[in-house]
């Protein structure tokens, strides 16, 4: 008969953290030899360490080996309950310092792509104030698209996001930075950069008949509705692959217009009185977590940051 597993005590140690960070990773990176980078230990270590939290839990997790690594289902339900203790140890870690007035810990900031270029942007500036009165916090970035962004507030995983403002979740607060410029462009070698070079005159409706690129994520109604007399040319998460697909000539795009600067001469902008826009930009934070310092003196220097109406 097999030996049944030794049932979960119920405290939590820091040795037991250390494991169930080290599985966290693990499925973030997709398997054990993905997160040998990561973790900077060896797979058998690794392997280890998840076989420990296995014990501590008295659970079996995930299965590993030759036909690869992949959760149990006990696995995949205690990794939601892993993810929300781990975000709690960090607010309560936060919460503490709060109350002596010292500021430690992460502070984990999501955004869209392409943003910093845009000389609006508060984010470069408040970093710098805030890293000379919390020299001991570190500010993490990572980018993704505006659905990614938010679902890592809602999670937990992030404190602020910096995206557009397409929709507002009702457990989520809101400010807007600042108003992005966004203009529909070709590539130099498009037919229409053509036309524009010989002078011909051009209009929407002529411009209606190339292929657009499309987002792959939800975007607000109003940018939807411009987009959708436009045949779908490709489909795509990031600007930095609207831009690659429009310089090369195929397909038309919108992306704002600080990116033009990037690579100035490359590309050209369409009818802007007609397709040009300005969407708001804002920063969002999950509303449950206002009571946290390392928050609340990061968003009042974005907010001081921006720039003047």
């Amino acid at each position: 008969m097999a030996r049944r597993k030794k049932a979960f005590s119920g405290k939590v140690n820091d040795v037991d953290l250390r494991l169930m960070r080290v599985f966290k990773a693990v499925i973030e990176c997709g398997g054990l030899s993905a997160a040998q980078t990561e973790l900077g230990v060896g797979r058998s270590t690794i392997s280890r360490q998840i076989s420990d939290l296995e014990t501590r839990l008295g659970l079996r997790l995930c299965h590993r080996g030759r036909s690869g690594f992949y959760l149990t289902q006990q696995g995949r339900q205690a990794i939601e309950y892993i993810d929300k203790f781990l975000i709690s140890t960090e607010d309560f870690a936060s919460g503490i310092a709060s109350i002596s007035n010292q500021m430690v810990g992460n502070l984990e900031i999501g955004m869209i792509d392409f943003t910093m270029s845009d000389i609006k942007n508060p984010l470069i500036s408040a970093m710098q104030k805030f890293q000379e009165i919390a020299p001991d916090v570190s500010i993490n970035l990572m980018t993704g698209s505006p659905n990614e962004v938010e679902r890592g507030i809602i999670d937990g995983k992030l404190h602020i996001g910096i995206i557009p403002d397409y929709q507002r979740h009702p457990s989520l607060d809101y400010l807007t930075l600042y108003d992005e410029d966004v203009g529909l462009f070709c590539g130099g070698q498009h037919p229409l950069a053509k036309a524009i070079a010989q002078s011909v005159p051009l209009t929407p409706e002529v411009i209606y008949k190339h292929k657009l690129v499309h987002r792959a994520y939800f975007e607000s109604e109003p940018l939807r509705q411009r987009k959708q007399k436009f045949p779908v040319g490709s489909t795509v998460y990031q600007t930095e692959a609207v831009l690659a697909l429009v310089r090369s000539g195929v397909y038309l795009g919108y992306f704002p217009r600080h990116c033009q600067d990037l690579m100035r001469g490359e590309f050209f902008e369409l009818l802007p009185d007609v397709f040009g826009y300005s969407t708001p930009i804002c920063a969002l934070w999950r509303a449950d977590r206002k009571h946290s310092l390392i928050l609340q003196d990061f968003l009042h220097l974005l907010s001081q940051e921006r720039p003047a109406p």
